[in-house]
């Protein structure tokens, strides 16, 4: 059988974007005949951070997959403390040593060591892993990542990345042969299509948007609720017309800057398992996705993301309304005609947007048929098929 060595520091049951992709990666993969072993933190933790588990993510894991969660020692916020300064290169740089000693302990076949990152630590472990066993070594960017050393970069043999714009931005800084490189949308899994509900329009007057996935600065999803109120401030008869619902870990930012903004229209319910938050975005009108980052610097520049939960929303069939910067979400949206997209920094046109959305419901019936168009290239069971031979064709060349 294909072997696979997979490094992922977020794994099952990580209740996030991370814990739960990773988990149907490996799912599916399992399904294509390549022999998996995960290496993941048995106890992720950080200062900055929330790490909610949700347990029924390794129902999804099938029982051949050999799965190897390694403690970390807790250094409480001196690792994010010293990455902020830049003295580390990873604030989960205590994992490295205990999960490289367990890499080299579990190589016993010829196979490929698939780091799946952010974070960087996990590309740092299967880089040593690689040097001792010889193995070839290939690296999955989710999101856009800098700082990766020379001596990795020139051992690579492979490089996925989340969208076209992420790939080809990664490839010229590092100076990478586009040969290598390979293109995987995160997808959505099986059980989020189960879940699809019959949208016939609604006689309601109220528009329903829900937003579900991270919610921190780099999103900001406030925003759409500035921009409802900058709407009932300019239509009066609209007020109370448009309710939103918002799901998502409790962290520093709904603390301080969510909550000022909740009432009976504006609601946070917390974080819930994925199973129940598709159904919540798929009873939606609508659902929201942002993207704050704009300026060309490190880790502020998300012109190439497609967050983690589009896809979710492309499974319920539920059109889409986003703000963001200029770049792949705002593409996929338009040349879909999946939804609306309005820059994040322009919160008079996402006012207007909604208010068209409210007086227009006849515009989401052929958003919804477009979502229906594009879903069997979305599925994650698709993008994984494409993944399997492009790993498939690395793998040869060691075993032939």
């Amino acid at each position: 059988m294909k072997k696979l060595y997979i490094i992922s520091y977020y794994f099952a049951p990580l209740g996030r974007a991370d814990g739960i992709n990773r988990s149907y990666l490996v799912r599916y993969l399992s399904e294509l005949g390549w022999n998996i072993e995960v290496i993941s933190c048995l106890n992720p933790h950080g200062f900055m951070r929330n790490f909610q588990r949700d347990q029924s993510l390794l129902k999804i894991i099938p029982s051949d997959v050999r799965l190897h969660p390694v403690r970390s020692f807790c250094w409480g916020p001196a690792g994010d403390i010293a990455a902020i300064l830049r003295l580390i290169p990873d604030p989960f740089l205590n994992w490295r040593r205990s999960a490289v000693e367990k890499g080299i302990d579990i190589v016993s076949s010829p196979g490929i060591i698939y780091a799946v990152a952010p974070p960087l630590i996990n590309i740092l472990v299967a880089d040593e892993i690689a040097e001792v066993t010889g193995m070839p070594l290939v690296i999955d960017l989710r999101d856009n990542l800098f700082g990766i050393p020379e001596k990795t970069v020139s051992r690579l043999r492979g490089m996925a990345a989340s969208t076209p714009f992420s790939l080809k931005e990664m490839l010229r800084h590092y100076g990478i042969d586009s040969r290598k490189g390979h293109v995987m949308y995160n997808g959505f899994p099986d059980d989020a299509v189960i879940q699809t509900l019959d949208k016939s329009d609604s006689p309601c007057k109220e528009l329903k948007i829900v937003y579900a996935g991270l919610i921190n600065l780099d999103q900001d999803p406030a925003i759409l609720i500035r921009a409802i109120k900058l709407l009932e401030q300019r239509h009066p008869a609209a007020k109370g017309l448009i309710q939103t619902d918002f799901f998502g870990p409790k962290n520093y930012y709904t603390r301080w800057f969510l909550k000022p903004y909740l009432n009976e229209q504006f609601r946070f319910h917390g974080y819930v398992p994925f199973n129940e938050a598709v159904k919540k975005i798929a009873s939606s009108d609508m659902a929201f996705s942002s993207l704050r980052g704009t300026r060309k610097s490190r880790g502020t520049d998300k012109s190439y993301c497609i967050p983690s939960k589009v896809y979710q929303y492309i499974a319920t069939e539920t059109p889409i309304f986003a703000a963001g910067p200029p770049g792949a979400l705002a593409d996929l949206i338009r040349t879909e005609g999946i939804g609306l997209f309005a820059p994040f920094s322009d919160i008079g046109k996402q006012a207007d947007m909604l208010y068209s959305l409210l007086t227009q419901r006849d515009m989401l019936m052929p958003m919804r048929e477009n979502i229906r168009k594009l879903k069997p290239k979305m599925a994650m069971r698709t993008q994984v098929s494409g993944l399997d031979r492009y790993l498939k064709a690395i793998y040869e060349e060691i075993t032939s």
